[in-house]
């Protein structure tokens, strides 16, 4: 099926997040956070109610993807004065199997609902999902950490080991390069550690992150642990001048952004080129809020070890925009630009990779042909045209 509609924020008024923990040995719990003022009360006599549907197919995606499981649970609750609304379900697992999870939510007040797609990863003997990553009052952190005043709490899948080595890496990892750059851009080669040391994982063992960059807990080697990840305070917005400036460097030559980089006045340098990317203000400021829009839902929906906006996903997002299809399973995603009956039809396909920081690591399967398509879709944002392809 085209599930295009994950990545379109337009597709559901409700808005939800979903992570996975794996709780023991057999089972992992699902975590999903609604928005409150996306839910629908309906008056039931003195107070009002909501009720929200979850309905889940869970597959062995380690046998071509075989349905072993499946449920539906319905929510009842009371309007509440809070932003967010979080819920849990317990799922049958099995340590060496890796599954993919699809996962429907439906508000029935209203009559609508959204569709997500997890992957559960229980291959090694310890995996990313392993660790619940908990605030002060034992809440989930659904998003990568934004303060260096967010304290974490880890709680561990039952049975695991309490000494861990810990590593600090900072965020360093630069835009991919364009889809026409040939070379050997997929495999993930971690980064040198800027610190290391041993912790003690227990119910008392409070943490923070005084720096953006990941902290990375493992046993062994870096590939069996989890990450928990630090990006700046107002993330996945793009509100400052150097964040602003950075993710021109897809529209830009190297030598035009690195003149741009060099300005003290960074916020003088971005208007610059939107302005004769555009020609006049109102064409500028159209151009604006289309980019960093596309920019600040490539962090919402690519994060992985870096913003979303770096990653292949990212780029091919914010230059090309949303895909007319997208076809998904676990460890590959499809991306169609264009119909059978279009002028120009471009397909991107995208592979998750071995990452030791995430689970979330798609890197696209490059072709020197994407080379004319990519030279034209940046030619048409630098003369002042928010690009598409012609349907």
């Amino acid at each position: 099926m085209n599930v295009s509609f994950i990545y379109n924020p337009s597709s559901s008024v409700l808005h939800s997040k979903f992570i996975v923990y794996n709780e023991t040995d057999t089972t992992s719990r699902i975590y999903f956070k609604i928005k409150n003022k996306g839910i629908m009360y309906v008056s039931n006599g003195e107070t009002s109610q909501a009720i929200i549907k979850l309905h889940y197919l869970l597959y062995n995606s380690s046998k071509t993807m075989l349905l072993v499981d499946s449920g539906t649970f319905y929510y009842h609750f009371k309007q509440i004065n809070s932003d967010d609304i979080i819920k849990s379900f317990e799922v049958k697992t099995k340590d060496t199997i890796s599954y993919f999870l699809d996962l429907t939510v439906y508000d029935a007040n209203q009559n609508a609902g959204n569709q997500m797609f997890l992957s559960i990863d229980r291959s090694q003997r310890i995996n990313k999902d392993d660790a619940l990553i908990v605030d002060k009052n034992n809440n989930p952190y659904f998003e990568p950490l934004h303060s260096d005043t967010d304290t974490f709490k880890i709680v561990l899948r039952k049975k695991l080991p309490l000494k861990w080595d810990v590593s600090w890496f900072q965020n360093k990892f630069i835009l991919r390069p364009a889809p026409y750059s040939l070379g050997n851009y997929n495999r993930f080669m971690p980064p040198k550690p800027d610190s290391t040391r041993v912790v003690w994982l227990t119910d008392t063992s409070i943490f923070t992150l005084k720096n953006d960059g990941i902290i990375h807990f493992y046993q062994d080697t870096l590939k069996l642990g989890f990450s928990v990840l630090e990006f700046y305070q107002s993330f996945p917005e793009i509100t400052t001048p150097v964040c602003l400036l950075q993710p021109l460097r897809m529209l830009t030559t190297q030598k035009e952004f690195n003149d741009m980089n060099l300005l003290a006045n960074k916020k003088e340098s971005v208007d610059k080129f939107w302005l004769n990317a555009g020609g006049n203000v109102n064409r500028a400021r159209e151009l604006i809020r289309v980019f960093y829009t596309r920019v600040m839902l490539a962090n919402k929906y690519f994060t992985s070890y870096t913003e979303g906006w770096k990653t292949d996903r990212g780029l091919i997002y914010i230059v090309f925009g949303l895909p007319v299809t997208i076809y998904k399973a676990d460890g590959v995603e499809r991306w169609i630009y264009g119909t059978s009956q279009s002028n120009k039809t471009l397909v991107f396909n995208f592979m998750r990779q071995q990452n030791p920081f995430t689970n979330n690591d798609y890197t696209l399967v490059r072709e020197e042909m994407y080379k004319i398509s990519w030279t034209q879709a940046v030619d048409t944002w630098r003369n002042g045209r928010v690009y598409s392809v012609a349907y």
